[in-house]
């Protein structure tokens, strides 16, 4: 098994290092590796079942063995990117300014950290992992935290005057990003989570949601409840649950629009801009997504407006 390992591990870095994936985050060249393998297996299955590969490996073991590789090469570097992103890309001032309690930053920081690192182990929360850390580490969150507020339109007023936050607007960008990275704990806490044709767009059931909040108080303590809250509201759909926190949709959106993010990206001349042309995409399809059609009009213009 040693020679077809070293075969696997050999083809699978070659299809991890193709240019066309430059920039892209590990969980997105997972994600977009395994969907190719998938995609292509008609036409891979010969050349891989050939005798200069696997001729005697049936060919759903040789496609499990290279979906193996894939992950092994990720689960390499998760752990400093997830580290990294928190650092250098999140502070937690909020934390103490939330808290009824004195909370040490650091220590709510790690513990954070260790719950997004489990959470990239299990198989289901880790591909919702895609989005929110691309979007905290890609420093989208900021830029259009810092127009909603110099705006002062629809969705500043949600944040300071529906949802009443206090606290500062770099604090307010920083609690998005900690509910995005909180978010796909639906998957994490369900192993055999099911809710039908929805289940790939992660919009659950409030009284499902009311679960996973008591699982995280326990596993992220030093988070301020409202944020932890604000998390599960993120997987509720807008339409059925026109309370949710501001923060909350705000999350699903920038968890959404970031999946398949690819910064510093060209754009064609006399083409639309990246994010503006997703969230006109969004605007179409918000019913089946549960977004809040009013904030992807806005950030839409956001968007528009700085050529985004």
């Amino acid at each position: 098994m040693g020679m077809e390992q070293n075969k696997v591990t050999a083809f699978v870095v070659r299809l991890w290092e193709n240019p066309s994936l430059a920039g892209l985050s590990p969980l997105q060249k997972e994600e977009q590796l395994y969907q190719f393998l998938e995609t292509n297996s008609a036409v891979l299955k010969p050349t891989l079942s050939s005798p200069e590969f696997f001729p005697k490996l049936p060919w759903p073991h040789i496609l499990d063995l290279l979906k193996a590789a894939l992950t092994e090469i990720s689960d390499k570097m998760l752990p400093s990117l997830i580290s990294e992103t928190l650092e250098k890309s999140i502070k937690f001032n909020f934390v103490q300014h939330m808290s009824r309690e004195s909370t040490r930053i650091e220590s709510a920081k790690s513990q954070l950290m260790d719950f997004v690192k489990r959470m990239s182990e299990n198989p289901n929360s880790r591909r919702e992992l895609t989005g929110p850390l691309m979007g905290v580490g890609s420093g989208l969150v900021d830029r259009y935290v810092e127009k909603i507020f110099s705006r002062q339109r629809y969705v500043s007023f949600e944040l300071r005057k529906v949802q009443r936050l206090k606290i500062g607007i770099d604090e307010i960008a920083d609690m998005i990003k900690a509910t995005m990275l909180i978010r796909p704990s639906a998957r994490y806490f369900s192993p055999e989570f099911s809710v039908s044709s929805r289940q790939h767009l992660l919009i659950v059931s409030p009284a499902f949601a009311s679960k996973v909040l008591e699982e995280l108080v326990k596993s992220v303590s030093l988070m301020p409840e409202s944020v932890l809250r604000s998390a599960v509201n993120s997987m509720l759909s807008f339409q059925d649950n026109p309370h949710t926190e501001g923060t909350a949709r705000l999350a699903t959106l920038f968890s959404h629009r970031s999946k398949y993010l690819k910064p510093g990206m060209m754009i064609d001349r006399g083409a639309e801009s990246s994010d503006k042309s997703w969230f006109s995409i969004a605007r179409k399809n918000y019913k089946i997504y549960g977004f809040d059609l009013d904030m992807l009009v806005e950030l839409q213009s956001i968007a528009a407006e700085n050529g985004w």
